[in-house]
């Protein structure tokens, strides 16, 4: 018997969270019973995409967004409902979603679920886009989804989410693969030459949201503080953000202490190697990369603005973006003396973090409403 097929729909299957979870859940269905399809928005191959062929899944890409050629879009993604119509699912995860939503609306498609991954969007053109879809979305979709409360009521609501429309899917991990451990801490400290130094750890893509001009500041002044310290950054390094951010640390003075590690697949090694995370976002829906890190034991100094569900150890201090630099440098130290690290991986499993637990609902859920909607189809 064939498996049954879901389309998942996102921009890129790049290195970004959102494209995290997504490969987090698909490692985990069973693939025998279900199997993920992507149309992806790009002609560019996404770091992902060796793999989703690996794992059986198919790659569609139509035209990317565009609000001055939004025929070629909305016609690239009816091109590639119209050709299969055996996807009873779409899971649209972009930003921008009630366009496919719409699209699939009107082709048929019987379950179409929104998913909201963020809190906020930044102040573009596109935000004007969001602002108009958020009046429409619930016209689109047969279900809602969030990964938190702030990121489900920025896109439908708060009386929507209040009421239990909206469901909260969490954003699991492989809690295992980001265990404590000193053996492996001691050798990716070797490959980044840390030494006895101090090393303070960020993990996010260079853009607008994760604020790294204000982690720059914060590790100035914790440097200034204890120059024993060093910062390393693990995330996408694509565009100018990372340009100006090299460009900032080298007029700091502070290019001998900074590495810029590029994307990598082995973050799980990068927090073992890590004495604290920082994470001075300027919005988030519910960060991975937060999980990850408390699972590790790191303590983690994050911003207020972050959803309050991201937050399952003890070993977490959020402080306000309107504090400055040195009073985050100050909190951080602190924050380190007499620190104790231990694994945190089964604190994080039972707030329900684990990814099987996300999975397992999930292909419930798929496998559950594509026989509903076969049934329903039957009886017309």
């Amino acid at each position: 018997m064939e498996p049954i097929r879901v389309l998942q729909e996102d921009v890129i299957m790049g290195a970004g969270g959102i494209e995290a979870f997504l490969m987090n859940v698909y490692r985990h269905i069973d693939r025998e019973a279900l199997q993920f399809d992507f149309m992806v928005h790009r002609e560019e191959e996404g770091c992902y995409e060796e793999e989703i062929r690996q794992l059986g899944g198919k790659i569609y890409r139509t035209p990317k967004f565009n609000p001055f050629n939004m025929p070629a879009f909305r016609n690239g993604i009816k091109d590639v409902i119209k050709a299969h119509p055996e996807y009873k699912v779409i899971h649209c995860h972009t930003e921008l979603n009630l366009w496919p939503l719409r699209y699939a609306h009107q082709l048929g498609v019987p379950v179409r679920i929104a998913h909201r991954h963020n809190a906020k969007t930044k102040m573009n053109l596109k935000h004007f886009f969001f602002l108009y879809e958020r009046m429409f979305i619930k016209r689109h979709c047969t279900d809602m989804f969030m990964c938190s409360k702030p990121a489900g009521e920025w896109a439908y609501g708060k009386k929507a989410v209040e009421s239990g429309e909206v469901k909260l899917i969490k954003n699991g991990i492989e809690t295992e693969r980001f265990r404590f451990d000193e053996n492996v801490r001691a050798e990716v400290r070797r490959e980044l030459g840390a030494g006895d130094k101090i090393v303070v750890g960020h993990v996010g893509r260079f853009d607008v949201p994760k604020n790294h001009t204000f982690l720059i500041d914060i590790f100035e002044q914790i440097h200034r503080q204890n120059p024993n310290t060093i910062l390393v950054m693990a995330g996408e390094q694509q565009g100018p953000i990372m340009d100006n951010m090299k460009a900032k640390v080298a007029k700091l003075g502070l290019t001998d202490c900074v590495q810029f590690l590029g994307m990598r697949r082995d973050v799980n090694r990068i927090y073992q190697a890590l004495d604290i995370f920082i994470f001075p976002s300027l919005w988030e829906g519910l960060p991975l990369t937060g999980i990850e890190a408390q699972t590790s034991g790191l303590p983690v100094l994050m911003s207020d603005v972050i959803a309050d569900e991201t937050v399952v150890t003890p070993n977490v201090s959020r402080l306000s973006l309107n504090l400055d630099a040195s009073q985050w440098a100050s909190a951080a130290l602190k924050k380190l003396d007499g620190y104790k690290r231990a694994d945190c991986s089964a604190t994080v499993a039972d707030a329900g973090f684990d990814i099987r637990t996300t999975a397992e609902f999930l292909q419930a859920f798929y496998i559950e409403q594509t026989l509903k909607a076969r049934r329903e189809q039957k009886n017309k």
